[in-house]
């Protein structure tokens, strides 16, 4: 079939309008192609920028070139209507338009802006596709034309499914952020790139060969289409519930049928070799494609947990987007474009001779450079193999320009000498060389920048051409070695290993930047150090670890002590402050209890995540918490009743729990387990009391101000009902940066920014506990900490009942009001005004509120009463 040119059927007079329409198509790919080669070389400046240019290459350059060429290849292959461009113009608007306002949005931390932006992207891909099976039920169609459609609306869902996914990780906490990448880039790249590029290669490879399709060729398309998304579909499953090997299989299941598509793209060139720049780009970018998959493989079937398995397949997103995607789109414009800007035979073939200018070279320049950028190269290496990449983009985009200008047919006189293949990728090869030399000659004197963790060390300054490798084991919240001595101007490779027994995940950042990434227990890292030209400090970044000991210094000899890094690595001065024009906006915690029920057996599932939350009117700051809530939810009981507590680690660190109310070894229950795992806690309650339970991995000080804690009350036997009853529960707060968590550097300097009830400020004020005159109220009172102690006392109130560590201090509110109680002292009844705990000590306090008005209950330690341990009982007359 000819699919060269399928709009002239029904536009004879359009040469001139379909040259304008797909250079205009054109030009967003080659502007999103800049940008996305701009963020590559930026990211040396600053690191997030790589994830603007991921977006940009798979929206801005993939996304466009499919939905352009997927209508292309409908006309050519459907007897029907052609496409309408009103209907096109809107959707690559809808397309752009929604990919700067999701790439707007981000960089802005512009939540509804990004939102809008993803849902107009979705919308534009869903209308495009839409009119793709319109079209495709309204024509005479071939089988070939049912098959390549079959694949576009394939890819068109798994597009929505990667948008699904990419919302979900903005949404969910902690853990399952690494099982939704796995599932979006699955989906992404596999599902609308990889279907799209497989449903047009089935017609388009031929085409470039210029012959016939194989015999078969469409019949293996359409049989593996089924099989390719149901092996999708695997990968994706396995990434949501955390079974690496799971999605192993499915990419192993991926791969299989992907051969269909290589054993016809190689019987075809058996029959006409492939010359021209548009088929060996093609072959370039499946070669990627597969070998990518490979390594996919063996990363997923071997990774001990999810966060692993996304921390080492993350250095597959450029060779998959720049090696496969890139090469891919690159092949069929050269060949397409030519075609479809059209002009007759000889404009046609000058055309395709200016796309085929010093193809060997560039092919062997560019992907030399991708082969070389995933090398542990030097600094200066891998700054000269992205100039090298660099300039091989820019010449395409400038033969593509070249392409669309071009007026007048080529003239024999025009062919330039014929040089032999081989000649060209020895030039190819020559770049290379001479960019590496050039580069190792000015050394990165000249560049600034920042590490990363994938071995791009500092830039700025210079090297004595000396490298040293140094391991280092992170273990038990130190470092071996914790310091480091190297001459100044070595270039320092550290290899890092965490061997921790504990099942704790580590890394290492220098001042620089420059990280080893995390590691789970048994899993190693290189970290590029770069070139040392001066002492500087590195420390683990997970939260807490560095206050813990886990610092390193490194010595540069014969240099100047470190500046600029001790400084980096400090605490920010800048905390956050609540601000007293505020209101809460956030729910009250409710306080108020139910009686124990008549149940013996209690099961609970506690799912530990991270989120964001309001603690102060105007401070917001990232907590961890048990059911999404702190303090996490109150297990209620009598002595005697089994407890079966599963913990579920969605976060993004090592957690645990910790029951009070159990006596039992710790060693297995209270374990810290990694995100995506989880275990049982069973324990017998046999004591009475206000049992507190928190996370207990180190630094533990900071994983309970951060709102991993809760109660467990086991009534005292015999306990009376009253008409109220209420828990407290104090905590302290290191308030760090808006939206960070607590200041883990200040915790323990005994000046607390907030000392507050039930996980917020004064929230107790804004939403009184109510109460009746005559009512009995029962307040248990449980002190978390981590260190603060508490005097609670009832402003205007007297407390008859004194229960405290398990022991009665005071029980004359059961007595007569009148008379003499030997248990009360020949006087009468007593009384009291405090109850006083300690960090981790309980009771309960009741009164009788003796006539309306509001009441106010308070730590008496008074200045930690004003920093938000502060309520209100408000009694009604009844």
């Amino acid at each position: 079939m000819n699919i060269e040119s399928p709009t002239t059927r029904r536009r004879p007079h359009g040469l001139a309008s379909r040259r304008v329409w797909f250079t205009a198509v054109t030009v967003p790919v080659c502007l999103w192609a800049l940008v996305a080669l701009a963020a590559l070389i930026g990211q040396r400046w600053r690191a997030d920028l790589g994830w603007i240019g991921l977006h940009a290459a798979a929206l801005g350059v993939a996304t466009n070139a499919i939905v352009t060429w997927s209508d292309y290849f409908v006309d050519a292959l459907m007897r029907g209507a052609a496409s309408s461009k009103a209907r096109q113009i809107g959707v690559l608007a809808g397309l752009n338009v929604g990919t700067l306002a999701l790439i707007g949005g981000i960089e802005a931390a512009l939540n509804p802006l990004v939102t809008a932006g993803a849902a107009l992207i979705v919308v534009a891909i869903v209308v495009h596709c839409a009119s793709l099976w319109r079209r495709s039920r309204g024509a005479l169609t071939t089988r070939l034309g049912s098959t390549v459609v079959g694949y576009y609306i394939a890819c068109a869902g798994w597009f929505v499914a990667a948008g699904v996914f990419g919302f979900l990780m903005t949404t969910a906490g902690g853990g399952h952020l690494n099982r939704y990448l796995l599932a979006h880039i699955a989906s992404a790249v596999l599902g609308w790139l990889g279907l799209a590029v497989i449903g047009t290669l089935v017609t388009l490879w031929p085409t470039i060969l210029r012959t016939r399709m194989v015999p078969g060729a469409q019949t293996d398309a359409r049989r593996a289409l089924p099989l390719l998304n149901i092996a999708l579909a695997v990968v994706v499953i396995g990434g949501v519930i955390g079974r690496g090997w799971l999605s192993a299989l499915g990419l192993l299941g991926y791969l299989a049928c992907l051969g269909f598509t290589l054993a016809a793209m190689m019987r075809a060139a058996r029959v006409k070799p492939p010359r021209s720049f548009a088929a060996r780009s093609v072959i370039a970018g499946m070669a990627w494609l597969v070998g990518t998959l490979v390594v996919a493989t063996v990363i997923a079937a071997m990774g001990p947990d999810t966060a692993t398995i996304m921390n080492r397949l993350t250095a597959l997103a450029w060779p998959l987007l720049a090696g496969f995607a890139a090469q891919l789109i690159a092949g069929s414009m050269a060949y397409l474009l030519p075609v479809v800007i059209g002009g007759g035979p000889a404009m046609v073939r000058r055309r395709n001779r200016v796309m085929d200018m010093a193809s060997n070279t560039r092919l062997v320049a560019a992907n030399g450079a991708g082969l070389g950028f995933l090398l542990p190269l030097p600094t200066a290496g891998r700054v000269a193999m992205i100039a090298v990449a660099a300039a091989c983009v820019a010449a395409f985009l400038t033969l593509v320009v070249a392409t669309a200008v071009i007026r007048r047919p080529l003239r024999m006189a025009d062919v330039p000498p014929a040089r032999t293949h081989g000649f060209e990728a020895m030039l190819g090869v020559g770049v290379l060389v001479i960019a590496l030399a050039i580069a190792t000659a000015i050394s990165p004197a000249t560049m600034v920048g920042k590490g990363t963790a994938n071995g791009a060390g500092s830039f700025g300054a210079v090297g004595n051409g000396q490298s040293q490798h140094v391991s280092v084991e992170a273990h038990d919240m130190k470092f071996t070695p914790n310091a480091i001595d190297v001459p100044a101007g070595t270039h320092l490779f550290i290899d890092v290993k965490n061997t921790d027994t504990g099942g704790m995940v580590h890394d290492l950042v220098l001042a620089s930047g420059a990280t080893s990434g995390r590691l789970s227990p048994g899993a190693s890292g290189t970290l590029d150090a770069g070139v040392i030209s001066a002492s500087t400090d590195a420390w683990c970044s997970i939260a807490g670890h560095k206050q813990m000991g886990m610092t390193m210094k490194i010595n540069a000899s014969g240099a100047a002590p470190a500046g600029g890094a001790a400084a980096a690595s400090s605490p920010s001065a800048t905390h956050a402050t609540p601000d007293p024009n505020a209101q809460m906006t956030a729910d009250p915690w409710d306080a108020a209890l139910q009686p124990a029920g008549p149940e013996t057996e209690h099961r609970i599932t506690l799912d530990v995540t991270e989120k964001e939350v309001e603690v102060a009117p105007g401070v917001r700051q990232l907590r961890w918490v048990y059911n999404g809530q702190a303090p996490g939810p109150v297990l209620r009981g009598h002595v005697g009743d089994k407890f079966a507590v599963t913990l579920i680690n969605h976060g993004t660190m090592g957690h645990s729990i910790d029951f009070h109310a159990g006596a039992l070894a710790p060693d297995g229950p209270m374990r810290t387990i990694q995100p995506g795992e989880q275990l049982t806690y069973d324990f017998t309650a046999t004591k009475s009391g206000v049992w507190m339970y928190h996370c207990a991995t180190a630094p533990m000080s900071l994983h309970i101000a951060n709102g991993m804690f809760g109660a467990v009350i086991i009534d005292p036997p015999g306990l009376t009902q009253v008409d109220k009853e209420y828990l407290i529960i104090q905590s302290d707060h290191w308030y760090g940066a808006q939206g960070e968590g607590n200041d883990a550097a200040r915790i323990g300097d005994g000046n607390p920014d907030a000392v507050v009830f039930n996980g917020y400020a004064n929230q107790y004020d804004a939403h009184p506990l109510p109460a009746t005159v005559g009512n009995r109220i029962r307040f248990w009172v449980l002190d978390i900490g981590p260190n603060e102690p508490i005097s609670f006392h009832m402003v205007g109130g007297q407390f008859d009942t004194v229960w405290a560590e398990g022991a009665f201090r005071l029980e004359c509110g059961y007595q007569p009001a009148a008379g003499v109680d030997p248990a009360c002292g020949t006087l009468g009844p007593g009384g009291s005004q405090t109850l006083s705990l300690g960090p981790a000590e309980c009771g309960y306090v009741e009164m009788v509120a003796p006539e309306a008005g509001h009441y106010k209950f308070i730590n008496h330690v008074m200045s930690d009463a004003e920093k938000g341990a502060h309520g209100t009982l408000e009694v009604s007359a009844g």
